[in-house]
């Protein structure tokens, strides 16, 4: 802490401001320092305006922690040293404080400094300093009453405009406690990434802390049929996982979550799952096995895409496993006869599918997926009595029925 005193007029000068500051148009709401990261955050509600590099106290004169406010502004502000009682440094080059000084509480505050190089240790006499143009910049954005929040956070995750998930371990620059795999793991439950991150990656992080942002994750959009998605799928040491119910929505399909084998089901269909946060994730190559169509990755707008064909009946729109047969296009069989309410037998033994149409009885060429039997579009006119139109374009397979 750079020690100032406090003259008898100081509430005169909180009332009215101080000589030589012309007031502006303040837009922050709030100020957050964290000590071990030493940046400083300006925040207009809850969006981050600007962050800032600062340095604060050293260990044997520590920046307080806690809340306080801008309680005082001074432009050109002149510097009592506190060893050397009386002496006064007038606004210049050789002050230490800059030519900005915001007091925060008792005689702590945040001002610019004439040790550029100073910025980013822990050297201070417990005050935060600035560099001279930043200071400055944040001396026209804060009013009297803006809250200051000073904080001792060692653990900083955040998202970047690329989509990448840093986190960052700082030193414990004063001893106050030391961090674990499990603190990490408690803040990653925001970013749903807790089971994707083995304990031996966080832990050299941990162990290393310093202060290295280090990309643990990036995001990446997913557009289904061609409308994108809210929530984001995840990259994780190269393997893309997709958020499966949120995609199974799109599609609206219905899935179902097996705890015990932890598979994610929808129809037949299985793959394996992962529950992170409340969100289960699947491996973004086993969607079509899950959903049936086709996935592309488009690099220059960072999303993955995945089409797949909607079956219309009779202008309704119906859940019906899609697959290609020999390059054809295929529907289950079983799933037709039920949404057309007509009567099958099917052996799966034999299998052979057995179908009562109109008091017609037919015995149904399929194909088998699986374990399931499939009927090529190029077969439904004979066998259900439906005209069959696919529309490429639209990615939809109508059936007008009766025909």
């Amino acid at each position: 802490m750079l020690h100032r005193t406090l003259i008898c007029f100081f509430v005169f000068l909180l009332l009215t401001g101080s000589a030589g500051y012309a007031r502006s148009e303040a837009v922050a709401s709030s100020i957050t320092v964290n000590l071990p990261s030493r940046t400083m955050e300006l925040f207009a509600g809850n969006n981050l305006v600007k962050e800032y590099p600062i340095a604060i106290g050293k260990p044997s004169t520590p920046t307080p922690l806690g809340n306080y406010s801008i309680a005082y502004k001074e432009v050109n502000p002149a510097w009592y040293p506190p060893d050397q009682k009386g002496k006064i440094v007038p606004s210049g080059p050789e002050n230490p404080l800059g030519y900005r000084w915001m007091g925060i509480w008792n005689n702590y505050g945040i001002h610019g400094t004439n040790a550029p190089w100073s910025i980013g240790t822990v050297t201070s006499n417990g005050c935060i300093r600035m560099y001279e143009e930043d200071v400055e910049e944040l001396f026209d954005k804060v009013s009297y009453g803006t809250p200051v929040q000073i904080t001792y956070d060692r653990i900083k995750i955040k998202t970047n405009t690329k989509g990448q998930i840093l986190l960052a371990v700082y030193p414990d620059v004063y001893g106050y406690g030391n961090i674990t795999v499990q603190d990490i793991r408690n803040k990653l439950n925001a970013y749903h990434l807790n089971s994707l991150l083995a304990d031996d990656s966080l832990r050299k992080i941990v162990n290393e802390a310093n202060g290295s942002q280090v990309v643990i994750a990036s995001q990446f959009k997913i557009r289904v049929n061609e409308r994108l998605i809210n929530e984001r799928g995840l990259v994780v040491q190269n393997v893309q996982y997709v958020p499966v119910q949120p995609f199974a929505e799109a599609l609206k399909q219905k899935i179902n979550w097996d705890e015990k084998m932890k598979t994610v089901q929808c129809g037949s269909s299985s793959i394996p799952g992962i529950i992170s946060g409340n969100m289960v994730y699947v491996v973004a190559e086993n969607i079509p096995t899950l959903f049936g169509g086709e996935m592309s990755w488009k690099s220059e707008e960072d999303t993955l895409s995945f089409g797949k064909l909607v079956v219309f009946i009779n202008g309704k729109q119906v859940n019906i496993g899609i697959n290609r047969v020999q390059g054809i296009l295929a529907l289950s069989a079983l799933e037709l006869a039920e949404v057309m309410d007509c009567k099958v037998t099917w052996n799966r033994e034999d299998r052979v599918l057995i179908l009562t149409n109109k008091g017609l009885i037919y015995r149904v060429p399929v194909d088998m997926i699986g374990q399931d039997p499939y009927i090529k579009i190029t077969s439904i006119n004979q066998y259900f009595n439906a005209y069959v139109y696919w529309n490429e374009q639209a990615k939809t397979i109508e059936l007008t029925y009766p025909y």
